[in-house]
């Protein structure tokens, strides 16, 4: 069941504030792979000490003390419950992106090919018991950061997902510690057996599919840029037009997280991010004469289209296998549905009201003015980097 709910959390929102951490579990060691894009790592420290608007491999190397400090302190790896020692380890080398030459530059500071990982490793005298997993820098970075966690044993992998509000995660391997030999039982008659091992942590796929479900609506309600584009959409159509709208929107918007999560197709997320803020434009200029919504549903349907691919950036990190695959997505995609419908009716009164009132076109058209300007803010900070929007 490979990365099912780390491709659902992937998507939320078109959020480009994802990281990565892989934890490999082995009977010597605990293996930690962090990854994360230029933008974040710029969070912690500025790269970039020549402002030529690009970071190289040596400023990377130069401030590597700075980042391996923020990790130890705002990353507690702890060990069989013990949380007195839950550092990371022995920092053991950082990964510079394999096809982007000596530097990064601005342009791809969010983009796939550009993900830095730093790699630890903590040694351990056998296999344990329980891995925990917690990180403590959300508040250093924005709210809706969201780190894809993979936690590896044997061959088998759990998938879980880390949150201002769900940061940490204890990982239950099944593992018991060796027994003493046998001269140390017979020295200590009174040696109480070690306690049952508890069974390893899994998730069946009807857990998946349900939380796959969850993070759908979820991510409908947090993703600020889908509730403008609904305002958009729902200030001058009818409600049945409505349904529609969305409905195609949907549709098309699983077409495309499909395709991208069996990496059939992938495009620059910059490209992406700005062509999502440029529908919002669009949707909410068009508002100042549009009279007849009845087929509206045909310009969302490639919209969402538009939309899906801001997903295919994201997922690069984790190479998910497809076992189960569609059946998560899919839950996933019922649930932006039920969460637009939910929204929806939330704002019916709204487009009812707007109708009935003899201003109500001049302030439909005013609410898709301040949209339109919104769409234009975010359409300016992704085309050219610029950081400014809070989300």
């Amino acid at each position: 069941m490979s990365a099912w709910l780390a491709l659902a959390l992937a998507a939320l929102g078109h959020n480009p504030d994802t990281s990565y951490a892989r934890i490999e579990i082995g009977e010597k060691a605990v293996k930690s792979r962090l990854t994360y894009d230029i933008f974040t790592l710029l969070l912690i420290t500025p790269l970039d000490d020549n402002a030529d608007a690009q970071i190289s491999r040596e400023e990377l190397k130069r401030h590597l003390p700075q980042i391996e400090q923020f990790l130890r302190e705002h990353i507690g790896l702890g060990i069989d419950g013990d949380k007195e020692n839950d550092d990371l380890g022995t920092f053991s080398r950082f990964v510079w992106p394999p096809d982007t030459g000596d530097a990064i530059k601005e342009a791809d500071y969010h983009a796939a090919t550009g993900l830095i990982i730093f790699e630890f490793s903590k040694a351990v005298e056998h296999t344990p018991g329980e891995v925990g997993l917690k990180f403590y820098f959300f508040d250093r970075f924005k709210d809706r950061h969201t780190v894809l966690g993979v936690f590896a044993l044997k061959g088998e992998e759990y998938e879980t997902v880390f949150t201002k509000f769900e940061p940490d995660f204890d990982y239950v391997t099944g593992a018991q510690p060796p027994a003493p030999p046998a001269e140390a039982m017979s020295a200590d008659a009174t040696m109480t057996p070690p306690p049952p091992a508890r069974p390893q942590t899994r998730r069946s796929i009807t857990e998946s599919m349900w939380r796959f479900f969850k993070m759908g609506v979820e991510h409908i309600f947090i993703g600020y840029d889908h509730i403008c584009f609904l305002i958009a959409l729902i200030v001058v159509s009818r409600f049945r037009d409505v349904v529609k709208i969305i409905t195609s929107f949907t549709v098309a918007h699983s077409i495309t997280l499909i395709l991208a999560a069996l990496d059939i197709v992938r495009l620059n997320s910059r490209l992406v991010e700005t062509c999502i803020a440029a529908t919002i434009v669009y949707v909410a200029i068009e508002n100042l004469w549009v009279k007849d919504t009845r087929h509206r549903w045909i310009l969302t349907f490639f919209f969402g289209l538009v939309h899906g691919f801001g997903f295919a950036n994201v997922l690069s990190g984790l190479n998910p296998q497809r076992e189960g695959l569609i059946r998560c997505l899919l839950s996933f995609n019922v649930g932006v549905e039920v969460g637009q419908l939910a929204i929806a009716a939330l704002l019916l009164p709204l487009a009812i009201g707007l109708k009935r009132w003899k201003h109500g076109p001049t302030a439909a058209k005013v609410i898709s003015l301040a949209l339109a300007a919104f769409g234009l803010a975010w359409f300016i900070d992704r085309a050219f980097a610029l950081g400014f929007m809070p989300f």
